[in-house]
């Protein structure tokens, strides 16, 4: 079976941290309906549905924090998604360093034990198993 490519998710992410796009919006974005919620400046909440129809289903429900540079997760369908989320964030921040937070409840029967090689700000993240 193949797996999910999200050769949009660098682009959304592009366009979620720009200066000009509010932080409580709602949007298509190639097909995908995409909600921003926020009470202040320097957080948004983000939704990402698998369709233009926010009753399709959830792709991914995160987080991110501006000030403190925390990505949290909530929920993605997979590890593909979420990989792809964590590297663009990357992307756009490095060299400061990204932390990043997952949901305990959603994400418990997961090993969420990321380590970066920050210097390797243009490759994909690596998973390293703790031993």
């Amino acid at each position: 079976m193949k797996k999910p490519k999200y050769n949009y998710i660098y682009r959304l992410i592009d366009r979620i941290t720009k200066s000009g796009q509010s932080n409580n919006d709602s949007f298509t974005y190639y097909g995908h309906l995409v909600e921003l919620q926020s009470g202040t400046r320097g957080y948004v909440s983000v939704t990402l549905y698998k369709t233009d129809d926010r009753y399709g289903g959830e792709l991914a429900d995160f987080s991110f924090d501006y000030w403190t540079l925390e990505l949290h997760f909530v929920s993605t369908v997979g590890k593909a998604l979420t990989e792809s989320i964590i590297y663009a964030f990357r992307h756009f921040y490095t060299p400061r360093t990204i932390r990043i937070s997952y949901d305990e409840y959603e994400y418990e029967d997961e090993d969420t034990t990321y380590e970066y090689d920050e210097t390797d700000w243009d490759k994909p993240p690596v998973k390293r198993f703790n031993k």
